[in-house]
């Protein structure tokens, strides 16, 4: 019978060079691996290493042999390192990835929502962009997320949480502060802040928006967050199109936001490694964050 024990030791020796150093690498002694990797020949039916000199040297039908284990091996590494990872990272209460800005700005409330619900939990709170919400789930090393949509991913769920249109940030003296709406003729050789290239989706529609109109905003700085274009702005370095959950953060620093009139909206999801298995502690989290979001102040003021 084929042993993993044995692919272990081959595999060994032949990334260490010896049957000594691979007996160190597997914590074992080094007739011990003489033994695994001669019954590993036995039951292939072919000499994976000729003996020369007392060394083990590779030959040919144990180099293309090798290849095929490094191949099948690559799975059980990964196997691994999410064993590694899920004991190394996630801590015994709720571990939440979420984006920067939803870690400031929704987060809080719905975790006081959860608090007043359960006691004795310890959240760990992971503040990442959407690339690294996406492995974090894969990987099991987080319980749930919030995050803006993403297209669908391997191994995760989704559940849309809400959807909010696009937003128009500028300082409070603007003259497109005495709008209701603002609309993207409205921002004809104005100053913005957008987003880096492939940073967000929504900003390939802003951009497609604009060139479909005859307006041709400047833009002046692009950036990867949001509470930096907000920033950018109390600056006056531009106006912005914005997601919504910041704009009552940036109200006590001299900025408004209007109604921006387009197809530009910004989704947002929860979202769980999948699994048939989901805790009460994720269960009561989702709660909490379903009823924060029905109630939420994003602060817009027409």
């Amino acid at each position: 019978m084929l042993r993993f024990r044995q692919i272990e030791a081959f595999r060994c020796v032949m990334t260490t060079g010896t049957s000594v150093s691979a007996a160190q690498k597997m914590h074992v002694t080094q007739p011990a691996i003489s033994r695994l990797v001669a019954d590993l020949e036995a039951y292939v039916g072919f000499r994976l290493f000729n003996r020369v000199k007392g060394r083990l040297e590779p030959t040919e039908a144990g180099r293309r042999f090798y290849l095929s284990v490094e191949e099948n091996f690559l799975g059980l590494e990964r196997l691994k390192q999410v064993a590694d990872s899920i004991r190394s990272e996630v801590s015994e209460g709720l571990t939440v990835a979420c984006l920067p800005v939803i870690a400031s700005t929704l987060l809080p409330p719905v975790l006081s929502a959860f608090y007043a619900e359960t006691d004795d939990i310890t959240v760990q709170v992971e503040s990442v962009k959407v690339p690294d919400v996406l492995s974090k789930l894969q990987n099991h090393t987080v319980d749930v997320a919030l995050s803006i949509a993403f297209a669908a991913a391997p191994g995760i769920e989704v559940e849309p949480l809400i959807s909010m249109p696009a937003l128009c940030a500028m300082p409070a003296d603007h003259p497109l502060a005495t709008r209701s709406v603002v609309h993207p003729q409205d921002l004809e050789n104005e100053r913005m802040i957008g987003w880096m290239p492939n940073s967000h989706h929504t900003y390939e529609l802003e951009l497609a928006l604009f060139k479909s109109n005859t307006s041709r905003p400047r833009y002046t700085v692009v950036t990867d967050t949001a509470h930096t274009r907000y920033a950018m702005v109390a600056h006056g370095l531009g106006l912005s199109v914005v997601e919504p959950f910041a704009s009552k953060v940036w109200r006590a620093h001299n900025i408004v936001v209007r109604p921006f009139e387009s197809p530009v909206r910004y989704d947002y999801v929860i979202a769980y490694p999948r699994t048939s298995l989901r805790s009460d502690v994720v269960a009561s989290f989702r709660k909490s964050a379903l009823k924060v979001i029905a109630e939420y102040d994003f602060g817009i003021e027409t």
